[in-house]
């Protein structure tokens, strides 16, 4: 009987790994970065000449088709390579470059050698997928760029992002004027301003997206993946402000205290997430083992 029983156990451990490995190559095969096709949208009397470089993939493919349709009417010609040919391309000549790279494990090398010889970096703004939208730029790095997960439901978000971009003046540092979704796709936003100014139109932000705690809720976990502790804690915070009867928002500011090392802070958010939930089993463990 016991043998029959490690039997089973094995039989199902191999049905994991099978189901695993299933599903990452179908990720790989929906994500992984091929050629791209060229394309160009021409308008009659263009005011601006717009460069796309990108990388080719079923995401990527259906942004772009989105963000074509959004500047379709525009008053500018779009041009679309594949990344691998920007070398041949030159600053000068392109009023706005998006360059859309997959990040895996570094920055692709024909946008990075791109980047380091741009003379009008002021003009490029690079777009960065990756698994968990949690890629962080080098210091040294010169241009504006957003990040995000190969979501489709990102998409629209993204166009909206992508179009202020084009349409805004390309001296200095762009910053999108919606704090939440600069929180969920800048990463280099100033995470405590950008907070500060959600609460202080809560309103409006609570009204335009009905999903926020969600919304903030993910980006926390973000940057506690990133062991950016203190920009979760200020996410979560902000969370819990805006939804104070909610248990999971402090069951999330409970882990971010945890992970600084303030026990007691922990605990005092744990109890109060178990107030408001006693069936929670995380706050429940938690408390615990502390």
């Amino acid at each position: 009987m016991k043998r029959f029983i490690l039997r089973i156990a094995a039989a199902l451990i191999l049905l994991s790994i099978a189901v695993l490995l299933t599903a990452s190559i179908a990720y790989l095969i929906a994500h992984y970065p091929r050629p791209a096709d060229s394309f160009q949208l021409v308008s009659e009397n263009p005011q601006q000449t717009i460069l796309i470089a990108t990388q080719g993939s079923q995401f990527k493919s259906a942004f772009i088709n989105s963000l074509l349709d959004t500047l379709r009417n525009s008053a500018m010609n779009v041009t679309g390579i594949d990344l691998r040919n920007i070398e041949e391309m030159e600053t000068r000549d392109w009023d706005k470059i998006l360059i859309i790279n997959t990040f895996m494990a570094k920055l692709n090398r024909d946008a990075a050698a791109f980047i380091d010889k741009a003379q009008d970096s002021d003009r490029i703004l690079l777009l960065v997928t990756s698994g968990g939208a949690d890629w962080q730029p080098n210091a040294d790095l010169q241009v504006d760029a957003i990040t995000s997960a190969s979501q489709k439901s990102d998409i629209p978000e993204l166009v909206d992002l992508v179009h202020s971009w084009i349409l805004s003046d390309s001296a200095g540092a762009w910053q999108a004027e919606d704090y939440a979704l600069s929180l969920k796709y800048f990463p280099r936003v100033n995470v405590a301003a950008a907070c500060a100014a959600i609460l202080s139109e809560q309103n409006r932000y609570k009204s335009k997206y009905g999903d926020l705690r969600r919304m903030l809720n993910l980006t926390g976990y973000m940057f506690l993946r990133l062991d950016d502790l203190e920009s979760a804690r200020h996410v979560f915070k902000l969370n819990l402000e805006l939804f104070p009867d909610v248990w999971n928002v402090y069951d999330s500011y409970a882990e971010a205290l945890l992970r600084t090392g303030d026990m007691e802070g922990a605990k005092i958010h744990y109890q109060k997430a178990l107030r408001l939930n006693p069936d929670s089993k995380s706050a429940q463990a938690a408390l615990r083992k502390l």
